[in-house]
C-alpha cells in the first residue's frame, strides 16, 4: 500500500488502455458505421491537413463530432455513452492495462485518466473505477451537442489538465503511461514512463 499517496500513476486512454480510438468505436455505436464513413468521406481534406499539422487537430475533431451529432440531444448522448461503457468498451480493453490500472488504485496511488477523446464518452467507465478522468470537454447548447467544449486534451493541453489538480513535483514516483505523440509530454513528466505498454499477443 502506499497511505501517504506518494506516487501519482498517469493513464492514456485510446491505444494504451484499449485496442482502438474509442472517438470511432463510439460513433459506430451511436450513429453506426454508414453514417461514419460518409462524415470522414465528407471531411477527408480536413482531416488530412490535421494529421499533417497544417489544421489544428481539436478544430478538425469538433468539427466531425459536429456533423456525427448535430441535433443529438445530452439525454440520447449521454444514454449512448453508458451503453458504449456497459457493452462496447469491455471488448476493447487491454487485459493487461486494466489490471495494472487497478493495481495502482487499490495500492493506494493517485491515479488519473487523461484523454484527448471526448468526456462524453469517458465518463462512464471512469466513473465506474473510480479514478478521475481529465479528457477533452463535451460542448452543449439547450441540452443539444455543439462540439468540443474546450482545448483538445492532447500534448501540452493533458500536462496543463494534470498540473490544474495535482503537482508531479510533490509526488516521490510519477509513473505515465502512453502510446502516441500526443503523450509525449505526460510521458516525460513521468521517471517510470511506458510507450505503447500493454500489448500483448493473447489479446
Amino acid at each position: 500500500m502506499d497511505p501517504a499517496g506518494r506516487t501519482l500513476a498517469l493513464f492514456d486512454i485510446d491505444g494504451t488502455l484499449t485496442t482502438r480510438d474509442t472517438m470511432f468505436a463510439y460513433a459506430e455505436h451511436t450513429v453506426g458505421q454508414l453514417r461514419l464513413v460518409a462524415v470522414i468521406a465528407l471531411l477527408a481534406p480536413l482531416l488530412a491537413l490535421a494529421r499533417f499539422g497544417l489544421v489544428d487537430r481539436g478544430r478538425a475533431k469538433g468539427t466531425m463530432m459536429r456533423w456525427l451529432y448535430r441535433g443529438r440531444t445530452r439525454t440520447q448522448l449521454e444514454a449512448a455513452a453508458v451503453s458504449f461503457c456497459r457493452d462496447v468498451l469491455p471488448g476493447l480493453l487491454r487485459k493487461n492495462g486494466l489490471v495494472q490500472l487497478r493495481k495502482h488504485r487499490e495500492d493506494g496511488h493517485h491515479v488519473l485518466l487523461v484523454s484527448a477523446s471526448l468526456d462524453l464518452w469517458l465518463r462512464p467507465f471512469a466513473e465506474a473505477e473510480g479514478i478521475p478522468l481529465h479528457a477533452t470537454s463535451t460542448g452543449w447548447s439547450n441540452n443539444r451537442f455543439i462540439g468540443l467544449g474546450g482545448p483538445n486534451c492532447r500534448g501540452p493541453e493533458k500536462v496543463r489538465r494534470i498540473r490544474a489538480v495535482v503537482d508531479p513535483d510533490a509526488f516521490d514516483r510519477v509513473v505515465a503511461y502512453g502510446d502516441s505523440s500526443g503523450d509525449t509530454e505526460m510521458l516525460a513528466l513521468a521517471a517510470d514512463a511506458h510507450f505503447k505498454p500493454f500489448r500483448d499477443t493473447s489479446e
